[in-house]
């Protein structure tokens, strides 16, 4: 894997190389015993789901007593947020007191229901420092694991995706029911920006987890084939909503023609700058994790990118990443 550059900004700190889990212990879970079994009891807790209904059925009303009964243990939001879809509801994360910067209290503002709410983030990747080229932005980030992005439009406004698989570079569509877009409108009191509230405009995945990131080497990154396309060497950012994530509220069809803009799917923007965050550290959670038999192992990763170009080699000279060889007729 490639070495993040040293160069330290003033908007956060450079996160260290590594290849991390997607997963990370919060709040201990709710007891379950007090699960109700129908909707006519009282309580506060919500309804059976499928799945409970499901065990009820199979092992009989005493298996909602134990956590892992016949030795199977139930997914929660809390343990494994990413498994559920974005929280549109408007409600924000709170701050930590690592966010020290007015972006990065936005950024965290949109990290409710994620990995990485409650963990400190790093900057792993800012195109004025480590380039506007796809190569670095790969270099920065592939192995990284789950991510965010911000960057600001030549207009002033602020937006961003929530990558949840993090980048490889290897060329596949990623299936992420938990990834989303978000915008930060203008005329807003956060700063001049998020809306009449303040408060940022979040757009989940709809039509099912399928394609929700494009991860191509040496391309900029994609959410969805057109729900958020970033051109780095040219500093644009294209966006047309509806098809692999939500419009905006009002029915818009792009990040930057406002929440009433009904027209203009596709619409593009200037971009004045961009970075991504990742997580400082891993947690408890993610430190005790064990792949499965589809996952990379310890080490695995490392060694299969070990021979990728180098920062600055000539095999990036031309922003490809790639060198072709030399054939008997060239000169």
């Amino acid at each position: 894997m490639s070495v993040l550059a040293s160069a330290t900004t003033a908007i956060g700190s450079i996160a260290s190389p590594r290849r991390r889990s997607t997963t990370r212990v919060t709040a201990a879970r709710r007891p379950r015993s007090h699960v109700r079994l129908n909707a006519n009891e009282g309580g506060d807790d919500q309804e059976l789901d499928f799945v409970t209904r499901m065990v009820l059925n199979v092992f009989g009303k005493d298996a909602l007593d134990d956590p892992e009964p016949m030795g199977l243990k139930r997914m929660t939001k809390e343990e494994w947020p990413d498994q559920w879809p974005a929280l549109t509801d408007g409600t924000v994360a709170e701050t930590l007191p690592t966010d020290d910067t007015p972006e990065l209290k936005m950024v965290r503002a949109v990290c409710n229901q994620t990995q990485l709410e409650f963990q400190p983030l790093g900057l792993a990747y800012d195109a004025d420092t480590h380039g506007w080229r796809a190569s670095s932005f790969h270099t920065q980030l592939d192995g990284q694991g789950a991510a965010i992005l911000v960057a600001t439009t030549m207009d002033g406004t602020v937006f961003g995706g929530y990558n949840p698989k993090g980048w490889l570079g290897y060329g596949e569509w990623l299936d992420a029911i938990s990834a989303f877009l978000y915008v930060y409108q203008k005329g807003g009191p956060m700063g001049g920006l998020g809306g009449g509230n303040g408060r940022p405009v979040k757009l989940a995945k709809c039509g099912g987890s399928g394609m929700a990131i494009i991860d191509e080497d040496n391309k900029g990154p994609k959410w969805g084939p057109d729900g958020l396309n970033i051109d780095l060497e040219n500093r644009t950012a294209r966006s047309r909503l509806g098809t692999y994530y939500d419009k905006m509220p009002g029915g818009g069809k792009t990040l930057f023609g406002g929440v009433g803009a009904l027209t203009g799917g596709g619409g593009a923007a200037q971009l004045k700058t961009l970075r991504v965050y990742v997580a400082l550290g891993d947690s408890e959670l993610a430190k005790n994790y064990v792949p499965n038999m589809f996952q990379f192992g310890k080490g695995e990763l490392e060694k299969i990118r070990e021979n990728d170009p180098k920062p600055g080699s000539s095999d990036e000279a031309d922003g490809s990443g790639f060198k072709m060889p030399k054939m008997p007729w060239d000169k």
